[in-house]
């Protein structure tokens, strides 16, 4: 697996000398022209930040986002914390899952990196109020948990007002039960669409206004412009994820690159990107604003 301590610097640097060119294609947008800059992994991760940490949410919010990705997991006693793996080892050093310890045990197991506690949903939830938009990724929960977790990411969301506008994601193949988590969301948020643009074609007819439930979301390598055009017209906004974990070969940072510039020529609505990415990002969506400007 690729780290991304060991490549933020180069990162960076690549990024701020990039001289590469982007157009943007005026029709990009369904139903809005803003455009969905959302930071993978909780917000912006480098050698000091932790995955899903409280810190790394913040500086998401320094450098301007508009939504914040958040793994979400649950406790042995059904409470909902903010975490990528099921196994603590990667990000905390300690070799236990979550779904075998309490919220109270859980929360005594500090982040490696940042140094801080695992957050809960909620907590998450509440530093997200008012200041971005939440992209829930539903890592899945065993049966006997599932009221409690879709309870309580409802609860929080709309403790929060952030429901209205979160999006919720699955594996392609949902595990774990995410599909009826996605189920319990329709009609209350955005939820990631399943179907290639054949199936949806003839699934979209039976959905009235079905960009009003769903969006697509893939990564670049399963677009085509004429897919992004496709799902366009019939109304569903589509994000491209682009993760340094997506290119195991060769150059992530070069590879990367390329695919936002192509994303960007071919009218993508946004972007789920890991944070050492972002320097370009930014740059180009302030040259779009200062064209609107003018």
């Amino acid at each position: 697996m690729i780290r991304i301590s060991l490549l933020s610097n180069l990162c960076l640097m690549i990024l701020f000398g990039c001289t590469m060119i982007i157009t943007c294609d005026s029709n990009r947008t369904v139903g809005s022209d803003r455009f969905l800059l959302i930071a993978h992994r909780g917000g912006v991760v480098d050698d000091s930040l932790s995955e899903n940490s409280i810190k790394g949410l913040e500086e998401a919010i320094r450098r301007g986002y508009t939504h914040v990705e958040v793994d979400a997991r649950v406790t042995r006693d059904g409470h909902v914390v903010c975490f990528h793996d099921e196994n603590l080892f990667r990000e905390t050093g300690i070799d236990k899952n979550i779904s075998d310890l309490t919220l109270a045990e859980l929360q005594e197991i500090p982040l490696t990196k940042s140094r801080e506690p695992i957050p809960t949903f909620d907590e998450f939830c509440s530093r997200c109020a008012g200041r971005i938009d939440l992209m829930v990724d539903t890592k899945g929960v065993e049966e006997r948990s599932l009221e409690s977790y879709v309870n309580e990411l409802e609860s929080s969301l709309t403790r929060y007002k952030l429901l209205k506008e979160a999006l919720f994601i699955l594996n392609r193949m949902p595990v774990r039960n995410q599909d009826k988590v996605a189920d319990w969301f329709v009609g209350k948020a955005r939820t990631a669409w399943r179907y290639d643009l054949v199936k949806t074609k003839i699934r979209a007819h039976a959905i009235p206004d079905v960009g009003k439930y769903h969006f697509v979301f893939n990564s670049p390598r399963d677009f085509s412009k004429e897919m992004i055009d496709g799902f366009h017209k019939l109304g569903l906004m589509v994000i491209a994820s682009v993760n340094l974990a997506h290119y195991p070969n060769g150059d992530p940072l070069k590879q990367g690159l390329a695919d936002i510039e192509k994303m960007f020529e071919w009218g993508i609505d946004g972007l789920q990107i890991d944070s050492c990415y972002d320097p370009l990002i930014f740059k180009h969506l302030k040259a779009i604003q200062e064209g609107r400007g003018h």
